[in-house]
Order: C-alpha cells, then sequence, then structure tokens
C-alpha cells in the first residue's frame, strides 16, 4: 500500500471515530474542521466550541490520558493557565482511537517567546504537589516503543537506534545526578504546546504529564537550536526560568536523548506521510553523522 493509500485508509478511520465518540457525548459535529493531523488527529467543533483530540489506543494510553484530564482540571481549579478539558467522563474509546474533548481557546497575537515558556514552566514547577499519584516519567520508552514499530525503518537504522539508546540508558541511570527537584512536570515541554489567547498564555497538550525530574521539561527548549531557536532565545528562557542547565554535567546527556525523542512522531507517521518518512531521513542522517544540521518542526 502507498504512503498516500495509508494517510487516507488513517483519515476515514479518524472520521468515523470523531462522530462515534462525538456521538457518545453529545457533541454537534456541523462544520467540524481538522486542526492538525500527526502525533494526534486535531478537531474543532465549531457549534460546541470544543477541540477533539483522537490518540491511536496502545498499552498504557488510557490511563496517560485519564492522567492528563485530571491534572489539567486540578490546576485549573489552582488558577494555573492550562487548556481545560469538557467536564464530562472521558477518554472515550472509539473506533481503535481514545478520544479526549477540551474547551477551544481562540489564538491571538504573536507566536509565544522562549522566554515566556520559561516563565510558565517556574509557575508549574512551583505548584504544591498534586493531590493524587502522577505516573514515573518514563526517558526511554516512548521512542523505544516507537522504533520497534516503525514501518518505514530499515534493519540497519533500527539496530543502530535501539543501540544509541541502550548507551544513553546507561549514561542516564547510572551518572546523571540531577540538580532540580523532582516533582510535577509537563514531559513534552517545547514552546509548541504554548498559545497566547486573547486572555494570556495557556499551556495545552499534557499526554506526557507525569512526575519526574525538572531538567525534562526544560531541555526541548536548550535542544531547540536544532529547530532555529537562537543563542538569545535559550537565553532568554533560561533567565525567565531562572536556572541555567547548560553547564550542568548532565546537559548533554539529556540534550542527546531529546533528539531521540524528537523521533517518535516522525517514526509512527513516516509510512503513511511523504513529508515526515523524508524528516525521518533526514534526522537519522544527521544523528548518524553526528553533526548539527537543522531539522524541521512538525
Amino acid at each position: 500500500m502507498t504512503i498516500a493509500a495509508e494517510g487516507e485508509l488513517l483519515g476515514q478511520a479518524c472520521a468515523a471515530a470523531l462522530r462515534l465518540a462525538c456521538g457518545q457525548a453529545g457533541l454537534d459535529v456541523r462544520g467540524v474542521t481538522l486542526l492538525r493531523d500527526f502525533a494526534n488527529a486535531v478537531y474543532h467543533l465549531p457549534a460546541e466550541g470544543v477541540v477533539v483530540r483522537l490518540a491511536r489506543a496502545a498499552p498504557g494510553k488510557f490511563d496517560r490520558l485519564t492522567t492528563s484530564v485530571r491534572v489539567t482540571r486540578w490546576l485549573a481549579e489552582q488558577g494555573f493557565p492550562t487548556v481545560r478539558p469538557l467536564e464530562i467522563k472521558q477518554p472515550v474509546a472509539a473506533e481503535g482511537f481514545l478520544v479526549t474533548f477540551w474547551h477551544h481557546e481562540e489564538h491571538a497575537g504573536p507566536r509565544p517567546e522562549p522566554a515566556e515558556l520559561g516563565a510558565m514552566l517556574r509557575l508549574l514547577h512551583e505548584m504544591p504537589p498534586a493531590p493524587f499519584e502522577l505516573p514515573t516519567h518514563d526517558p526511554f520508552g516512548p521512542v523505544l516503543r516507537a522504533i520497534e514499530a516503525a514501518r518505514l525503518l530499515g534493519d540497519d537504522d533500527r539496530a543502530w537506534l535501539l543501540r544509541r539508546c541502550g548507551e544513553l540508558a546507561e549514561t542516564y541511570y547510572e551518572r546523571v545526578r540531577f540538580a532540580l527537584p523532582y516533582g510535577l512536570i509537563h514531559g513534552d515541554a517545547h514552546r509548541g504546546n504554548l498559545i497566547r489567547t486573547p486572555d494570556g498564555l495557556l499551556l495545552c497538550d499534557w499526554d506526557s504529564v507525569c512526575a519526574g525530574p525538572r531538567e525534562t521539561d526544560l531541555i526541548p527548549t536548550l535542544q531547540g537550536v536544532r529547530f532555529g531557536l537562537t543563542g538569545g532565545q535559550r537565553a532568554g528562557f533560561s533567565r525567565a526560568y531562572g536556572h541555567d542547565l547548560t553547564a550542568w554535567q548532565g546537559y548533554p546527556v539529556m540534550r542527546d536523548m531529546r533528539e531521540l525523542q524528537t523521533l517518535t512522531a516522525v517514526l509512527r507517521n513516516a509510512h503513511r506521510d511523504p513529508v515526515a518518512a523524508g524528516e525521518l531521513r533526514h534526522r537519522l542522517d544527521s544523528l548518524r553523522a553526528g553533526d548539527d544540521r537543522p531539522w524541521h518542526p512538525f
């Protein structure tokens, strides 16, 4: 089956799951618009003022999405600026997908700056402990599962990626000593998950929320030179957060880990998306060559 045909079939499956899940939730799908289709399929229901997120069902995914809904409800009650889930029972299972429902937030103004994300993460990390148990951060699990499941990955590349993960895991677990406290983290804190609304900034996409080392939330921006962030932007982020990791001895390991973690979505989508397939090849060539050529964000 061609990449285009794979993408078309998945789109049809998403549409069927969307209709079924929204029917169960009593939501009107008239005028529905696809906002994004990559790691998740994201739809806007203009008749309801709701955003619907569809994730492929996978082991552990239901619990992770349940946690994201629970955490964001709690954070919103504490006054933290987060997107808010609808007050319905969720996630909903439909046609091989897990579906969550969120209040739609209008985007406004310029794209948020890294310094604004730094201030937001400082606020998040200063929140009191959540009054319920959080899952433990799993730094290698998602990318290892994506490597094993990837359908457009040669045996040589797969073996290299698994070796690289093993090398970094050994260093991470045996040698990295964290400087910041352990606690609630967003888990995928890049500025693409910070949105500007008419009423201010909101942090979104909480699928990876967990308990872990706070350094985990800082590394995506510091590694963002791959995606065009300047030294000034990265320094502004560190000042706004109040801590600079770049001189920390664990920084190179965490940076290299993040580079592997950014492969997760392209590994999962390369077989159905020619752009993702090209970007996967580009990033793999760069990693295997050990260079710092720019990457294209998704």
